[in-house]
């Protein structure tokens, strides 16, 4: 299964779908046969001037820009589809690394449940923030997501900028700084960018004198576990009517969450069954984390390096014997 397929699996070509953010790289396309609405915020002429200026994407990519049928922010996607007459007639929502960007997920995640048919979709793929420049970064909790809530934000805070710049970094290997990296990689490699005092200047000239430019910046980092938990919670505290269909593992930079849209009001989880589940889920945010540190990796690499010539002694000691021909396989593996 590719990434298109492990992204779409849930919907069809001919059900009736939005694309958030496509650009370059649509993932339900119409020239492929999809029935779909493509929200951006701009129009295509506008996007493929951006592409075209962008040194990391290939020319050949620009064709597939499809026209714009929506302009405007993922987090509006309700009001957008509303002035369509449009509410509550769509099967999907998908898009790819969207979320990250969005000033105020909540309200986003209230408008795709609201554009939705009751058992429609929402399909995206995320970011994993251990596996690229985000790394450094502390992972999102809901606390965060209710301030931007709560403000009704429309663009990234002075704060998150900073943090954005000041924690950003690069995975350097072969000479060669790369924006992402797997999670089998010695995390080592990561060096983190000089940038903390123009960050610095750029977040005291914001305070002093705020103006109405947009900048784009990751406003959140998750792991597949840190993310599942912000649903849990909001869908126990009725701010969000979608519920989690599957959260994959993190396949190379990214992971893929499907979540759907209740056909029905969902009987509220027994507290024990609700309690236990989060804790699990807690637990597993602070594994995730430790597990791509470099002193994990250190030791993960000494463990079996020690290991590896325990069984050596072990068979050279035992050679000729049934144990040591049993040793001798399992080194080959």
């Amino acid at each position: 299964m590719d990434r298109r397929e492990r992204i779409t699996r849930h919907i069809t070509r001919e059900q009736r779908g939005i694309e958030l953010g496509a650009y370059f790289n649509p993932l339900t396309p119409k020239r492929l046969g999809y029935n779909c609405l493509v929200v951006d915020i701009a129009d295509r002429e506008t996007l493929r001037r951006q592409a075209a200026a962008d040194p990391l994407i290939p020319p050949e990519t620009l064709d597939r820009i499809e026209e714009v049928d929506l302009i405007g922010t993922s987090t509006d996607l309700a009001t957008l589809i509303a002035a369509r007459g449009e509410t509550g007639t769509f099967d999907y929502v998908v898009s790819s690394h969207n979320l990250e960007h969005l000033p105020d997920p909540i309200r986003f995640l209230q408008g795709c449940a609201q554009v939705l048919k009751p058992g429609g979709v929402v399909s995206m793929a995320v970011p994993d923030h251990r596996t690229c420049f985000d790394y450094l970064r502390p992972y999102t909790t809901l606390a965060d997501w209710l301030s931007a809530y709560a403000e009704r934000r429309t663009r990234p805070s002075a704060a998150q900028v900073f943090q954005f710049q000041a924690l950003f970094g690069m995975y350097h290997v072969d000479g060669k700084a790369l924006p992402t990296f797997a999670l089998t990689d010695d995390p080592g490699g990561f060096e983190p960018s000089r940038d903390l005092d123009t960050a610095y200047e750029q977040w005291h000239s914001a305070m002093n004198a705020p103006d109405d430019r947009y900048r784009d910046v990751h406003c959140w980092a998750f792991t597949p576990a840190s993310l599942e938990l912000l649903f849990l919670d909001m869908q126990r505290l009725g701010l969000v009517d979608l519920e989690v269909e599957e959260i994959t593992d993190t396949i190379g930079c990214e992971f893929i969450v499907h979540l759907r849209r209740r056909a029905e009001a969902a009987p509220r989880v027994p507290d024990e069954a609700f309690w236990g589940r989060r804790r699990e889920l807690l637990m597993r945010v602070v594994d995730e984390r430790g597990a791509n540190s470099p002193a994990a990796y250190r030791s993960q690499f000494v463990g079996t390096r020690i290991y590896r010539r325990g069984m050596r002694w072990a068979r050279a000691r035992l050679r000729g014997t049934p144990l040591g021909e049993a040793l001798k396989k399992r080194l080959r593996r």
